[in-house]
């Protein structure tokens, strides 16, 4: 059938994404479409990812936040001299430096003016605002993908059941002709065509039994169980007829939620931002600092030296001499004067950038809002088909029985039953196939409206 050839493409990446078959048979699972897509949803490695996204940036937003908390930093430094400073004086040679010294340190910073860092801030709850647009947008399409996955199943099921029952017309009719051929009430030829009608419908029930197969897998994949398992779907094609609507009024339609163009917004926003924050590069920024120090230098041994304050000689004792600790405080202003016009250049940059967006946007609508049209127009049209095809399926039914009453009672030809039999099974998948395009119609312009 024609969704056959649409979902083979899909099977290899379901297995390789799902891992081997296993050789032992499973439980059976039972799923109605609802309980289907809340499985997607909670189960979906791609869905789980995107809960993973926004995990990742809520605590890139908690960093963005911390960051104006003051910052501490503690040093230690060990200097050996292995040629110490020495001068000469008088005749006599004295040593400035020292063989050793050692230092330790705590610094803290605390910014009180940082405009960057308010931006920053803001980019990163615009980052927030991205990942759970995209998980939504992952949990629409999930949603979508599971719907039509779960009626191409159920395609396919009513199209075998559809199959099997002109089997078994065909099969009872190729037995009456046989039986009249037996007494020869009937020709060779019409024994012949009931038989070739009847064996030509068993590659349609085998390629369609491997449609339910390939169908099932691929809605699996969309599951995220293994492919072992078996699965059964409640309900049938059929019973969904009720929620079939006619279309006729496209006002309503609306772009408000679709995520595409709330990510577009989003990015928007997000240029917006960078634009502010690359300013900021011209801004001043205000800065508290403090430090705290212990120091201290010695010699291994004792050697000549100078008294620093009188100049006069005097021998400097070996070992090391820790002097008192230091601790300051204060405030670093830095103004930016001029870079040469490289911030300026960036911000043109990010403008064009924006404008960019912003065309891309009004693009993607147009596109989007003819789609969803797209959309509605195969709804109406299978709406529509469901009416005809309904009609169309019990004038079949009603004409393959008054064929059947003619062939028995030898007015009729077996030709003129095999053509109602084979427009029966036509009216019967004709009929299934236009609710399942309605169907799958319906999921696409909900993915696109951004209907959840």
């Amino acid at each position: 059938m024609n969704f056959l050839t649409k979902t083979k493409k899909h099977i290899f990446i379901g297995l390789l994404f799902c891992g081997a078959v296993g050789s032992q048979a499973q439980d059976v699972l039972r799923v109605n479409l609802k309980k289907a897509i809340e499985i997607a949803l909670s189960d979906n490695p791609t869905i789980q990812i995107a809960d993973k996204e926004i995990e990742r940036v809520d605590y890139g937003k908690k960093g963005a936040v911390l960051s104006f908390l003051p910052t501490f930093d503690g040093t230690a430094q060990y200097i050996r001299n292995i040629n110490p400073q020495t001068m000469v004086m008088a005749g006599q040679k004295f040593v400035i430096g020292q063989d050793n010294s050692v230092s330790l340190g705590i610094s803290a910073s605390l910014p009180l003016l940082v405009p960057a860092l308010w931006r920053s801030m803001q980019m990163t709850e615009l980052e927030m605002q991205m990942a759970i647009e995209k998980a939504r947008s992952s949990k629409l399409s999930m949603e979508a993908d599971v719907k039509k996955a779960y009626y191409n199943v159920l395609l396919a099921q009513a199209s075998l059941v559809s199959l099997q029952e002109s089997y078994d017309l065909v099969k009872q009719s190729y037995e009456d002709s046989k039986k009249r051929y037996d007494v020869g009430a009937t020709s060779e030829y019409d024994n012949i065509s009931a038989e070739v009608q009847m064996r030509n419908l068993v590659p349609s029930i085998l390629q369609m039994e491997n449609a339910v197969k390939q169908t099932k897998m691929l809605l699996k994949m969309y599951l995220g169980v293994n492919m072992a398992t078996e699965i059964e779907l409640e309900g049938k094609l059929s019973e969904m007829e009720k929620d079939v609507v006619q279309i006729s009024d496209y006002s309503a339609l609306s772009l408000d939620n679709n995520s595409e163009l709330k990510q577009l917004d989003i990015q928007i926003q997000q240029v917006q931002k960078q634009l502010q924050l690359q300013r900021t590069q011209r801004m001043p920024t205000l800065v508290a600092f403090g430090n705290y120090q212990y120091q201290g230098s010695g010699m291994d041994d004792d050697m000549p030296g100078m008294n620093p304050l009188t100049g006069e000689p005097m021998v400097i004792k070996g070992g090391i001499t820790m002097y008192d600790p230091a601790f300051s405080v204060g405030l670093q202003l830095n103004v930016p004067l001029f870079h040469g016009f490289t911030n300026v250049m960036k911000e043109k940059q990010t403008k064009i950038a924006a404008k960019e967006l912003a065309l891309q946007r009004d693009y993607v609508k147009t596109g989007l809002s003819v789609q969803a049209v797209s959309a509605m127009d195969n709804m109406k049209k299978a709406a529509d088909q469901i009416e005809s095809n309904k009609k169309n399926m019990e004038l079949a039914n009603k004409a393959h029985v008054i064929s059947q009453k003619r062939y028995d009672t030898g007015m009729g030809t077996m030709l003129e039953l095999r053509n109602a039999t084979l427009a029966l099974t036509q009216a019967n998948l004709s009929y299934s196939q236009a609710i399942a395009d309605y169907l799958n119609a319906k999921a696409e312009y909900e993915k696109i409206v951004g209907k959840e």
